[in-house]
């Protein structure tokens, strides 16, 4: 995983319009003027740094206890119930943190888990057990008697229906090259440690010569990455920008919404910071959509802060008081989207229908709905790997919508799609075939090592090639690779989608995958695995909520919410401190 670093690192950026500075000296009121070659003096500014300077890299800012403990902290969720009067709290948790809160919970007196929430749990999971569900509901509910406004929770694998959805056919618009989809190959952004990294990254490629061009610069450094990253808002910034459209975004109201996510990464705070989630109100006033992103292991933290206070709302177990099941409750959250799609700026939804009317929704007994099977429970999973199912749920849409080829949910049981690990677990090659027997054929001639199938020159040729690569390592090499393809494209004069060996990458950049974030808890990551993949499979779009969800989609309202935007970071100048004089 991924792990926090002390230091900030982030250079100093020196303007061109400057001669080379010779010599800082600092003045009396603290200021620091720099002397130049020429003689002159200047003022050097202050270096500023926020979440969006990230890049996610041991050292970076995604680990600066200042930034971080300031913007998207503990502190800041716990001051949040001292004014509940000006907040309706929504808190949303994702599966992979889920997971790893459950199987930590599993191992007893060794959990990471403070000894004070083990025995709060253990009183009401004696007889029920330690499931996704009862930690769940146990977590929701210790958060709602200290006023924190947050039950049921958000789900945010209800979103990610919607995401896979529509990366599915993002996909087959690109293979079809219209013009409005990214470029073959596609590669997920649902990852903000990545998505910084390809923001970044710039490589030269040879350009085409014409009869004209002598001599001259025959490379030009581009960002071309960034045309090959899928559009799609990862299942965090997309239930935020629905529910905050929703509520109003920046809305005057009375209570403002406030979301606060728990997810199994510190990048994810990175992604709420990015400029392009932001609402903006007819002021000038700003709001993030999604407020606070707490890490799996800083949930635990509130969890025992808050049972070191004393309970401040009483919490009533009479169920006839808080009808609102998993179905009334999709309802509701439906509700929250139509309101995005036809009224920008509305005031906060009435508490008698928005969807988190937390203030009721907790009278039901915790067992019976820990033993509630209703038609589905909420927490499910999706096929494919604990970061979300990306390859699989793209590949299963793409042969059905371009070959007609019917693929289970779990597209690597099927004899027509050939598996292969490019040399360790984390880069794991998937090929699909017109038939059984080219198949079997490929996989006999299959390259060993590290070489993709395509590269290599085998036959028979896969209709299509997808990768899942998890880790910073072969994040590089999937990046290498891609250049290695623009620069055959353009000596070749053939295209990158004919040079690239893949034509769709699921990329991450914790090791694992999002179940091995860095915001996990210290547990080991087989145990993390094993209750994920215990989770009830759903294929995309089969629960109550995401069906209802997507149905609600229409051009207009997809384009506000299901997609955004990368902007290219131009390099950082920096000067050698060596050669200065201080």
């Amino acid at each position: 995983m991924i792990e926090l670093s002390d230091e900030c690192i982030k250079p100093v950026k020196i303007p061109r319009s400057v001669d080379e500075t010779k010599s800082i000296t600092i003045g009396e009121d603290g200021t620091y003027v720099a002397t130049n070659e020429s003689g002159e003096k200047y003022t050097l500014a202050k270096a500023k740094i926020d979440l969006n300077d990230c890049l996610s890299c041991s050292g970076c800012i995604t680990t600066a206890e200042t930034v971080l403990v300031s913007q998207h902290s503990v502190d800041t969720f716990l001051n949040l119930l001292k004014e509940r009067e000006k907040y309706e709290v929504v808190v949303a948790l994702s599966p992979q943190s889920l997971a790893s809160l459950t199987a930590s919970l599993q191992r007893g007196s060794e959990s990471s888990f403070p000894q004070r929430v083990r025995e709060a749990f253990a009183k009401v999971s004696e007889e029920s057990g330690t499931t996704m569900s009862n930690v769940r509901t146990f977590c929701a509910r210790l958060l709602h008697s200290h006023g924190a406004v947050s039950r049921p929770f958000l789900d945010t694998t209800w979103s990610r229906d919607v995401t896979l959805a529509v990366t599915a056919k993002e996909f087959v618009s690109a293979f079809a090259d219209h013009s409005d989809a990214p470029k073959l190959p596609i590669l997920t952004g649902i990852c903000p440690g990545w998505v910084c990294y390809a923001e970044k990254t710039h490589f030269k490629v040879p350009s085409k010569s014409t009869s004209g061009d002598v001599g001259g610069d025959s490379n030009r450094e581009e960002p071309f990455l960034l045309q090959h990253i899928s559009r799609v808002r990862s299942p965090q910034q997309l239930l935020a920008g629905v529910l905050k459209r929703a509520a109003g975004g920046t809305s005057d109201s009375e209570r403002r919404l406030f979301l606060v996510f728990v997810m199994p990464c510190y990048d994810k705070k990175l992604e709420a910071s990015r400029s392009q989630f932001l609402l903006y109100s007819g002021d000038g006033v700003t709001t993030k959509e999604a407020d606070l992103v707490l890490g799996t292991n800083e949930f635990v933290t509130v969890l025992d802060a808050i049972l070191q206070k004393p309970t401040t709302l009483p919490v009533d177990t009479r169920s006839e008081d808080n009808p609102l099941d998993q179905s009334h409750f999709a309802f509701c959250l439906t509700y929250a989207f139509h309101l995005c799609f036809y009224s920008v700026r509305i005031p906060l939804i009435p508490t008698s229908y928005f969807p988190i009317r937390l203030s009721q929704l907790l009278g039901r007994e915790w067992k019976e709905e820990a033993e509630e099977k209703d038609g589905g429970s909420c927490t499910y999973r999706h096929a494919g790997s604990g970061s979300g199912g990306y390859a699989f749920a793209v590949l299963r849409h793409a042969a059905e919508q371009l070959f007609h080829i019917h693929l289970p949910p779990v597209v690597t049981e099927d004899p027509r799609v050939l598996t292969r690990h490019l040399g360790n677990h984390d880069l794991q090659e998937i090929l699909l075939f017109n038939s059984v027997e080219e198949c079997e054929a490929a996989d006999r001639s299959a390259p060993a090592g590290r070489t993709p199938y395509r590269h290599a020159g085998a036959m028979p040729t896969p209709l299509l090639a997808f990768l899942v690569a998890n880790g910073f390592r072969n994040i590089q090499t999937v990046v290498q690779q891609l250049k290695r393809a623009h620069i055959k494209a353009h000596s070749r004069c053939s295209t990158v989608r004919a040079e690239a060996p893949f034509d769709f990458v699921e990329i991450m950049a914790c090791p694992s995958g999002c179940l091995n974030g860095g915001a996990q808890l210290k547990t080991d990551l087989p145990d993390v695995s094993q209750v994920y993949f215990s989770l009830e499979q759903q294929d995309i779009l089969q629960s109550e909520i995401s069906k209802q969800l997507h149905a609600s989609l229409d051009p207009i309202s997809k384009q506000r919410v299901c997609y955004t935007t990368y902007k290219a970071v131009p390099k950082v100048e920096i000067t050698n401190p060596s050669v200065l004089k201080w």
